[in-house]
């Protein structure tokens, strides 16, 4: 579908699952006329007729399957992963620096898992399912789960100003992942584009986070904090647990992160019926739209404040 201009080059994009039955009908138009190719405004009408059909059942759902969310189950790994987990665990993703809750690994169920999510890249869950056998064994599973990534995709970069750099990629899990000193040394002399003798060096990073299928277990709920698309994919092929790092909360209120992809705290963790990952699985809830592709970027900004002081 080529909703562009004449002359104008061709809008990239991709097709998305949209969970439109759940999502509140000013939620719902915001996000297909500023987030969809601008021939599915066109649909709108037929949109909110079809929303305003499922609301019933939605209401009857939310009643007849409260507190479904806090009867997930999660099971100890199986011994046939054990040890393939044990080495994923053994990278650097997985060290305990890295976590600022407690964790463990366990095989989650994943029709109970919370879902903080409201759409679904299909392109990109097909692009995964490819890559994967029908039926993938355990040790497949954890694999794509666990296994740290050892190929990140490319990041490109431009210098706007001095002291401020752009950073660009088509993961959308881009993100500044932190600055730390340490001491100059001899060849750094080498890199500074205005000479002179450094003392010290600040050296920041831009990446990606963990790669490891991550999620919060908070009472008795266990919210999808990462990976939702390779759980969907697994999902779709019929696996029903998957292995993933489990950080264990013990105060929501101090421990659990105020939003989860922008949905609140107190609705993961407190409707009597939030929206699940096997939501996602009845056709009835979704709709598919064309949806503009779009670049992650991160800004880094260096301020610099250079005065004499008192001794």
């Amino acid at each position: 579908m080529d909703a562009s201009p004449p002359g104008a080059a061709p809008d990239r994009t991709y097709r998305q699952q949209y969970l439109f039955a759940f999502v509140p009908q000013g939620e719902l138009v915001s996000h297909v006329r500023s987030e969809a190719l601008p021939a599915e405004a066109a649909r709108l009408p037929a949109i909110l007729e079809a929303w305003k059909g499922l609301q019933p059942r939605v209401e009857e759902i939310a009643r007849r399957e409260a507190g479904e969310a806090d009867r997930v189950e999660v099971q100890p790994l199986p011994a046939e992963i054990a040890d393939q987990v044990a080495g994923y665990a053994a990278a650097p993703q997985f060290r305990p620096g890295v976590w600022k809750l407690p964790i463990r690994f366990g095989m989650v169920e994943v029709d109970r898992l919370v879902a903080a999510q409201r759409h679904v890249n299909l392109d990109f869950v097909e692009a995964l399912a490819a890559r994967l056998p029908p039926r993938p064994t355990p040790s497949e599973v954890a694999a794509v789960c666990l296994a740290p990534q050892s190929q990140p995709d490319a990041v490109r970069h431009l210098e706007l100003a001095a002291h401020t750099h752009a950073f660009s990629s088509a993961n959308s899990d881009l993100r500044f992942l932190g600055s730390f000193q340490r001491p100059a040394r001899a060849r750094d002399g080498d890199l500074l584009p205005a000479g002179g003798v450094p003392a010290a060096a600040l050296v920041s990073f831009i990446g990606y986070g963990s790669a490891g299928v991550n999620v919060f277990e908070a009472g008795g709920r266990i919210v999808l904090a990462n990976g939702f698309h390779r759980v969907f994919a697994l999902r779709r092929l019929g696996v029903r647990r998957v292995p993933a790092v489990i950080q264990m909360v013990r105060d929501p209120e101090l421990e659990f992160p105020p939003a989860v992809v922008q949905l609140p705290r107190e609705y993961l963790l407190q409707a009597p019926r939030p929206v699940l990952m096997r939501d996602f699985l009845d056709p009835a809830y979704s709709i598919e739209l064309r949806i503009r592709a779009r670049f992650k970027m991160v800004l880094v900004d260096i301020q610099l404040g250079q005065h004499d002081l008192p001794t």
